[in-house]
């Protein structure tokens, strides 16, 4: 089964553009960052604690950073607090991290 991400261009322009609002997250597989716990440093610090590799997977709102491989450091740099939705993927389907375009909506996914 292809996800909507494999469907073509204009299903990935949609899955784009909600990134941006609050996409519902499963509770029990999210956690909300606040404060220091949600700057990049301290978010890359928490995700490779819990195995992320050095590089990931971005999917983004933002068309410069969407579909790109980065260096994590740089991913988060990029992405928090700057307003657009986005998803890092570290290990797929295992540890990520959301921010949506509202200041405090940083989540550190895993399951």
């Amino acid at each position: 089964m292809a996800t909507l991400l494999e469907l073509g261009g204009k299903r990935r322009r949609d899955v784009r553009a909600l990134l941006d609002h609050s996409v519902r997250l499963h509770p029990l597989s999210c956690k909300h960052l606040a404060g220091s716990d949600a700057d990049a440093g301290a978010v890359a610090a928490t995700l490779r604690k819990l195995g992320a590799p050095p590089t990931c997977f971005v999917v983004s709102a933002d068309s410069d950073l969407d579909g790109r491989e980065l260096p994590l450091g740089d991913a988060l740099n990029a992405i928090i607090a700057k307003g657009n939705g986005a998803f890092v993927s570290c290990i797929p389907g295992r540890l990520g991290f959301y921010e949506y375009e509202d200041m405090k909506s940083s989540y550190l996914l895993s399951r």
